[in-house]
This record gives C-alpha cells, structure tokens and sequence, in this order.
C-alpha cells in the first residue's frame, strides 16, 4: 500500500508547482512525509528511502 501511495503522492507533486516548492525546500525524509501527510498519503521515511534508493 505504502508504494501505491508514493507513486500517487509523487504524480501529485509533478502536477502541482507548489506542491512541489515544498518537497524540493523540505530538509529530509521526514519533512517529506509530513507533507505528504498533510495532503493525505500514508508512508513512511523508510518507505520514502527505500523508493528513493530505487
């Protein structure tokens, strides 16, 4: 589920230029899960890096 949400989360961030200010101004992991939070996507910083690792 977490990686269905990351895909959904990162196609948002593409369509959305402030959406994706905030993610590029984020400081780590966790501040991009917060914001993922924010608009509704549930993972964690450890799913995030493991995406992020490919």
């Amino acid at each position: 589920m977490s990686k269905a949400q990351l895909i959904a989360f990162f196609a948002k961030v593409d369509a959305d230029p402030t959406l994706k200010l905030q993610v590029d101004a984020a400081t780590d992991g966790s501040a991009v899960v917060a914001i993922a939070h924010t608009e509704g996507f549930l993972f964690s910083a450890a799913s995030l890096s493991r995406h992020q690792r490919g």
